[in-house]
């Protein structure tokens, strides 16, 4: 099979039509770039009820919001728009980026705690506006690939990969169950973050290890044994470790100039690996849809229908 061949059949109509999924990108990328400079990064308008360390990472997250996310929504949107196929590539990147941060910015407040004025519950329309966007994202663009689109991996070189993700991901998992063991044996963290905020800590600790490592196994796992057929749903699930492990390296970084006592040593060591592992896969996985890749159709290969 010729590769223009198997480009043609690599295209197909989504799910969804292309008119909701243009405007569901470019309406998060505004709902994040408003989230974003109204927050403590710029403004300070959006005045989030959590302690000093979690104004510090809001700071971080708003920041690779701006620099990374939004991009890669308006760009997907963009070659969505020009009925480009490499759309998808990017728009599949976000969904579960953004229901994440949604859930992040609206419950992982401490909003039993009189210590913590802020008004953030003035703007969970907008947090609320960005999990309906990510769902439609999410059916939108997993729709439109096709096992052709994934391109061809060395079995040793996939094992290697897996095998040091997969580490990784143990060791992100035992830091928190650590931490959380600390909660339910002392009442709180060597650091204090649990009574600073409780609230913030159960919300990371539920959505990391419930939904961030187990997807991270399980699209190990596809990606070894399933990698035609679950190309997309790794490039899903890749997306969010992207996204996300870049995020909370800034937000580290952020802690650590401000001098916060409650970053973690470990951490800093464990989420920059995490990130650099992450950007590593999404790399791979993209290998062939490279501007230097000879079958490169990124950016400008034919059109969507």
């Amino acid at each position: 099979m010729t590769d223009s061949s198997r480009d043609g059949e690599g295209r197909r109509e989504g799910l969804l039509p292309r008119s909701v999924v243009i405007v569901a990108a470019f309406a998060c990328a505004a709902i994040l770039l408003v989230v974003s400079l109204l927050g403590p990064l710029a403004l300070g308008v959006i005045r989030y009820r959590t302690p000093a360390s979690g104004i510090a990472q809001t700071i971080g997250v708003d920041l690779v919001n701006l620099i990374l996310i939004v991009p890669l929504l308006l760009i997907g949107g963009i070659l969505y728009l020009a009925r480009k196929d490499g759309a998808k590539y990017f728009l599949i990147l976000t969904p579960i980026t953004l229901f994440s941060l949604a859930m992040e910015y609206g419950v992982g407040q401490e909003w039993g705690n009189p210590a913590y004025a802020g008004n953030v519950e003035r703007f969970v329309w907008l947090f609320i506006l960005l999990i309906i966007g990510a769902l439609v994202l999410l059916v939108g663009s997993l729709s439109l690939f096709t096992e052709n689109d994934a391109p061809r991996f060395q079995p040793r070189s996939l094992l290697i990969y897996v095998g040091l993700v997969g580490v990784l991901l143990a060791m992100f998992a035992a830091m928190w169950i650590s931490e959380m063991l600390q909660v339910t044996t002392t009442g709180d963290t060597s650091t204090g973050s649990y009574s600073d905020a409780p609230v913030a800590f159960w919300t990371v600790r539920l959505l990391d290890l419930g939904i961030t490592i187990p997807l991270g196994f399980i699209g190990l796992f596809l990606l070894l044994t399933r990698t035609e057929r679950a190309y997309p749903l790794v490039l899903l699930f890749w997306g969010f470790f992207v996204t996300m492990g870049t995020s909370v390296v800034a937000m580290a970084l952020v802690m650590v100039l401000n001098h916060d006592p409650t970053a973690q040593p470990e951490g800093l060591i464990i989420f920059p690996l995490l990130a650099i592992m992450a950007w590593a896969g999404l790399l791979y996985l993209v290998k062939d849809k490279l501007p230097w890749s000879g079958r490169a159709r990124l950016l400008t290969g034919p059109a969507s229908p």
